[in-house]
Protein backbone atom coordinates (compact mmCIF):
# COMPACT_ATOMS: atom_id res chain seq x y z
CA UNK A 1 0.00 0.00 0.00
CA UNK A 2 1.11 3.59 -1.01
CA UNK A 3 1.53 6.05 1.64
CA UNK A 4 1.74 10.13 0.91
CA UNK A 5 5.61 10.39 1.71
CA UNK A 6 6.38 6.90 -0.91
CA UNK A 7 6.55 7.56 -4.14
CA UNK A 8 4.86 5.35 -6.68
CA UNK A 9 7.60 3.50 -8.85
CA UNK A 10 6.81 2.91 -12.50
CA UNK A 11 8.92 0.17 -13.96
CA UNK A 12 9.50 0.65 -18.07
CA UNK A 13 8.10 -3.38 -18.14
CA UNK A 14 4.88 -2.25 -16.11
CA UNK A 15 4.22 1.03 -17.91
CA UNK A 16 5.28 -0.10 -21.51
CA UNK A 17 6.01 -3.73 -22.38
CA UNK A 18 9.76 -4.69 -23.49
CA UNK A 19 8.45 -5.41 -27.17
CA UNK A 20 6.72 -2.27 -26.96
CA UNK A 21 9.40 -0.36 -25.97
CA UNK A 22 11.85 -1.84 -29.04
CA UNK A 23 9.34 -1.32 -31.51
CA UNK A 24 9.06 2.26 -30.60
CA UNK A 25 12.83 2.43 -30.39
CA UNK A 26 13.04 0.85 -33.21
CA UNK A 27 10.48 3.19 -35.47
CA UNK A 28 11.96 6.17 -33.96
CA UNK A 29 15.52 5.31 -34.88
CA UNK A 30 14.32 4.28 -38.39
CA UNK A 31 12.79 8.16 -38.49
CA UNK A 32 15.52 10.16 -37.74
CA UNK A 33 18.09 7.77 -40.12
CA UNK A 34 14.88 8.43 -43.31
CA UNK A 35 14.74 12.30 -42.48
CA UNK A 36 18.28 12.27 -43.14
CA UNK A 37 18.64 10.93 -45.96
CA UNK A 38 15.21 12.35 -47.53
CA UNK A 39 17.41 15.88 -47.20
CA UNK A 40 19.93 14.38 -48.86
CA UNK A 41 18.42 13.23 -51.75
CA UNK A 42 15.78 16.71 -51.82
CA UNK A 43 19.63 18.04 -52.37
CA UNK A 44 20.40 16.29 -55.07
CA UNK A 45 17.46 16.99 -57.33
CA UNK A 46 18.42 21.06 -56.79
CA UNK A 47 19.66 21.25 -60.28
CA UNK A 48 16.86 19.61 -61.92
CA UNK A 49 16.37 22.88 -63.61
CA UNK A 50 19.36 22.85 -65.48
CA UNK A 51 21.92 25.47 -66.22
CA UNK A 52 20.61 28.35 -68.27
CA UNK A 53 22.15 27.92 -72.11
CA UNK A 54 23.72 30.68 -74.05
CA UNK A 55 23.07 30.05 -78.01
CA UNK A 56 25.61 31.49 -80.68
CA UNK A 57 28.45 29.29 -82.37
CA UNK A 58 32.11 29.27 -82.46
CA UNK A 59 34.82 27.97 -85.31
CA UNK A 60 37.63 26.17 -83.95
CA UNK A 61 40.87 25.47 -86.00
CA UNK A 62 41.47 21.66 -85.86
CA UNK A 63 44.01 21.50 -88.47
CA UNK A 64 46.16 19.91 -85.33
CA UNK A 65 43.77 16.85 -84.85
CA UNK A 66 45.31 14.21 -86.97
CA UNK A 67 43.97 11.44 -86.43
CA UNK A 68 40.16 9.91 -85.53
CA UNK A 69 39.55 10.37 -81.80
CA UNK A 70 41.60 13.14 -81.11
CA UNK A 71 39.91 16.17 -78.95
CA UNK A 72 40.05 19.53 -78.23
CA UNK A 73 38.50 21.33 -75.55
CA UNK A 74 37.07 24.64 -76.11
CA UNK A 75 37.12 27.12 -72.78
CA UNK A 76 36.75 29.70 -74.88
CA UNK A 77 32.58 29.46 -75.21
CA UNK A 78 30.84 28.03 -72.34
CA UNK A 79 27.40 27.93 -73.28
CA UNK A 80 25.83 25.64 -70.65
CA UNK A 81 28.60 26.64 -67.68
CA UNK A 82 31.10 24.67 -69.04
CA UNK A 83 33.76 23.77 -72.07
CA UNK A 84 33.03 22.43 -75.59
CA UNK A 85 35.10 19.14 -76.14
CA UNK A 86 35.20 18.59 -79.77
CA UNK A 87 36.15 14.93 -81.39
CA UNK A 88 37.32 13.97 -84.29
CA UNK A 89 35.47 10.83 -85.75
CA UNK A 90 37.07 10.73 -88.91
CA UNK A 91 38.56 13.44 -91.83
CA UNK A 92 35.60 15.48 -92.02
CA UNK A 93 33.66 14.68 -88.97
CA UNK A 94 33.55 16.02 -85.51
CA UNK A 95 31.13 15.76 -82.70
CA UNK A 96 30.78 18.45 -80.36
CA UNK A 97 29.86 18.24 -76.83
CA UNK A 98 29.04 19.97 -73.53
CA UNK A 99 31.24 18.76 -71.03
CA UNK A 100 28.43 19.23 -68.17
CA UNK A 101 27.40 15.74 -66.65
CA UNK A 102 23.23 14.85 -67.33
CA UNK A 103 23.66 13.36 -63.16
CA UNK A 104 24.42 16.29 -60.95
CA UNK A 105 25.94 18.88 -63.22
CA UNK A 106 29.66 18.24 -62.55
CA UNK A 107 32.24 18.88 -65.31
CA UNK A 108 33.27 15.66 -67.17
CA UNK A 109 36.85 14.82 -67.51
CA UNK A 110 38.66 15.03 -71.48
CA UNK A 111 38.82 11.50 -73.04
CA UNK A 112 40.78 8.96 -71.68
CA UNK A 113 41.10 5.30 -73.38
CA UNK A 114 37.83 5.95 -75.59
CA UNK A 115 35.75 7.33 -72.64
CA UNK A 116 34.25 10.41 -71.04
CA UNK A 117 34.39 9.97 -67.30
CA UNK A 118 32.44 12.19 -64.53
CA UNK A 119 34.87 11.79 -61.57
CA UNK A 120 32.11 13.27 -59.19
CA UNK A 121 29.91 9.85 -59.93
CA UNK A 122 31.58 7.57 -61.78
CA UNK A 123 29.33 8.30 -64.55
CA UNK A 124 30.45 7.48 -68.00
CA UNK A 125 30.06 8.34 -71.46
CA UNK A 126 31.22 6.95 -74.97
CA UNK A 127 33.44 9.03 -77.48
CA UNK A 128 29.78 10.22 -78.87
CA UNK A 129 28.49 11.23 -75.32
CA UNK A 130 26.35 8.27 -74.91
CA UNK A 131 26.01 6.73 -71.34
CA UNK A 132 27.86 3.76 -70.66
CA UNK A 133 27.38 3.81 -67.03
CA UNK A 134 25.06 5.68 -64.97
CA UNK A 135 24.42 7.18 -62.72
CA UNK A 136 24.14 9.74 -65.87
CA UNK A 137 20.53 9.55 -66.74
CA UNK A 138 20.94 10.91 -70.16
CA UNK A 139 23.92 11.68 -72.92
CA UNK A 140 25.74 14.25 -73.19
CA UNK A 141 24.13 17.64 -74.84
CA UNK A 142 25.64 17.20 -78.33
CA UNK A 143 26.11 20.77 -80.17
CA UNK A 144 25.75 20.81 -84.47
CA UNK A 145 29.10 20.92 -86.30
CA UNK A 146 30.49 22.09 -90.01
CA UNK A 147 33.51 21.33 -91.12
CA UNK A 148 35.14 23.53 -94.30
CA UNK A 149 37.68 21.59 -95.44
CA UNK A 150 39.53 24.37 -97.02
CA UNK A 151 40.11 26.54 -93.65
CA UNK A 152 40.68 23.30 -91.70
CA UNK A 153 37.98 24.87 -88.88
CA UNK A 154 34.53 23.78 -87.44
CA UNK A 155 31.93 25.32 -86.97
CA UNK A 156 30.06 24.92 -83.77
CA UNK A 157 26.49 25.79 -83.27
CA UNK A 158 24.91 25.82 -79.53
Amino acid sequence: MQTPDTPEVFSLESAVGRREFLKRTGLVLGAASLSGMLSEILASCSNLTGPSIQHGSTTVNVAGLTSNGQFIVDSNVQPDGTPILLIRQNASSYTALSMLCTHQGCQVQPPSGGYIICTCHGSAYDMNGNVVRGPAPTPLAKYSTSYNASAHTVTINY
